[in-house]
């Protein structure tokens, strides 16, 4: 079953200083990045803290 891209977005671990994606209609975090940048085509969320 192939996930819908609105489902998935991306977001940057402050303490990895590199990007996890996430799976909004699960909650999880599905995969992170082992190189810097982040995914592409993927949107990315906002830290609300800053």
């Amino acid at each position: 079953m192939l996930k819908k891209e609105k489902d998935l977005v991306q977001l940057r671990n402050p303490k990895s200083d590199r990007y996890v994606k996430i799976d909004k209609s699960i909650g999880k975090i599905i995969s992170y990045k082992k190189s810097e940048g982040p995914y592409k085509n993927i949107p990315i969320v906002m830290d609300r803290t800053k």
